[in-house]
């Protein structure tokens, strides 16, 4: 009789045994770096994550590890452990290692400088998303069950799109220490473990009333059919339960034009970035370096008043929730943005990610649900649908509640209809520019609070 090898019972074992199987290395599979040892607090071993196996961006510091902000040649090791990183360990996890982050979070992609990019679990043949792209292939790949992620523009929720898994930004205080768009939070491979990574409960809405579209917010661009049909038959669903009172058109919640203040200000924040870096960051840094610091007080005045706009249009048309797509094609092919010109590049994100950065702008709490579980469509895209609060209307929990019930609703429909096969096709989107229209590209996490700061070193 044939004895069974022992299931991987250590986050290292579990790495190298996926690793086999897929014949792609651990960098592949999400994972920068793994230490040596496991960072735990002895004292919260009865807290909510006790003896979860965690990874960390790579964007924080653990004391003591080595860490690149994503790029290979601004690797340093850290003398102290940022605060997110001890609110990790306040949790009870085992912090075991680093997941692939994008340059300094600068990108909706993930390509680590001078390290190999990770490999999206659903199609080698399309991106993970970024930047929190490590994090989402490493859940993906069944390496972790939780990993740590952050979400200033969609970085949590774009590659949780990409890998089809539940991505949930938190709601944050976009007022502490000047506007910050940027929130810390996980990427989990179930509704079950997002919610016990947020520590939230399983609640039941009623008689919500939610509001679709998929106009862009900020981006004159365009929108793959598939998934306008697909996410707004979803939608149309949710009204056959008693969580969703009615369904209708959701007003634009500002003047896209105005949107490029939010774009300026990230800029500025990448402004003291040290080289050598990509030719994105660079681009981005160069273009915040020539903006004074009294603009940029300005710029987040008229940011606040852009939140105060959001909030009164969405509520004046009754709207408790806000639905659109996540992404506006299926996930392109790796490289696809960086071998663009940096303004190209910058444009071609924009039009890719046109929704998700208005609830960074206005702190509110969003999640992306995959419409059907890529379980039941192999190789294909699952195509995805953000629930967005309007302002504290609903709970992150009721968001999390809804986006099952999305899931339910959506089973009657062909799985063929909710999932796309093929990479996308940025050149679709028609991303460049128009002449006085306001664009932004919704992947830029670069959140520092002092420009000399790394951008994701910024504190939650």
């Amino acid at each position: 009789m044939t004895q069974l090898s022992p299931a991987p019972d250590t986050f290292a074992q579990r790495l190298a045994a996926v690793s086999r199987k897929t014949g792609l290395s651990p960098a592949q599979l999400g994972v920068a770096r793994v230490y040596d040892r496991p960072h735990v607090d002895p004292a919260r071993r009865t807290s909510h994550l006790a003896g979860e196996e965690l990874l960390v961006k790579d964007t924080q510091q653990v004391a003591g590890e080595w860490v690149t902000m994503g790029n290979a040649g601004q690797g340093f090791r850290a003398t102290h452990s940022d605060t997110a990183v001890e609110k990790l360990l306040a949790t009870g996890a085992q912090l075991v290692g680093a997941s692939a982050s994008a340059e300094y979070g600068t990108s909706a992609y993930t390509e680590p400088v001078g390290q190999e990019q990770p490999v999206n679990p659903i199609s080698a043949s399309m991106m993970t998303g970024g930047s929190s792209g490590g994090a989402a292939a490493a859940v993906g790949h069944g390496v972790a069950r939780i990993a740590h992620a952050t979400d200033g523009g969609g970085s949590i929720r774009v590659p949780a799109a990409c890998c089809g898994l539940v991505g949930l930004k938190p709601a944050h205080d976009t007022s502490v220490g000047g506007f910050s768009p940027s929130a810390h939070g996980y990427l989990a491979d179930s509704f079950a473990n997002t919610r016990r990574a947020y520590r939230l409960t399983d609640t039941r809405p009623w008689g919500l009333r939610v509001g679709y579209t998929n106009q862009p917010f900020h981006h004159h661009s365009r929108v793959d059919p598939a998934i306008a049909a697909a996410t707004a038959g979803a939608t149309a669903l949710l009204t056959n339960g008693e969580s969703v009172a009615e369904v209708r058109q959701a007003p634009q919640p500002y003047d896209p034009a105005n949107f490029e203040l939010f774009a300026t200000v990230l800029s500025t924040r990448c402004a003291e970035l040290p080289e050598p870096l990509s030719e994105l960051t660079s681009w981005l840094k160069r273009q915040g370096a020539g903006v004074p610091r009294w603009r940029r007080v300005e710029m987040e005045r008229s940011i606040h008043r852009m939140q105060e706009t959001a909030l009164h249009r969405w509520s004046a048309a009754g709207l408790d929730v806000v639905a659109t797509p996540m992404l506006a094609c299926a996930p392109p092919a790796p490289g696809a943005f960086s071998r663009l010109s940096p303004r190209l590049n910058f444009w071609a994100q924009t039009a890719w990610t046109p929704w998700g950065t208005l609830w960074n702008l206005c702190g509110w709490a969003s999640v992306t649900v995959p419409l059907v579980d890529p379980s039941r469509v192999p190789g294909r895209w699952p195509i995805a649908l953000q629930l967005g609060a309007v302002g504290d209307r609903v709970s992150a929990s009721d968001l999390l509640a809804l986006g099952e019930q999305v899931q339910a609703a959506a089973a009657v429909l062909p799985v063929e209809g909710l999932s796309l096969a093929e990479p996308g096709d940025l050149g679709s989107l028609n991303y460049e520019p128009r002449p006085g229209a306001g664009n932004h590209s919704a992947g830029c996490d670069c959140t520092a609070e002092h420009s000399h700061e790394p951008c994701e070193q910024r504190q939650p």
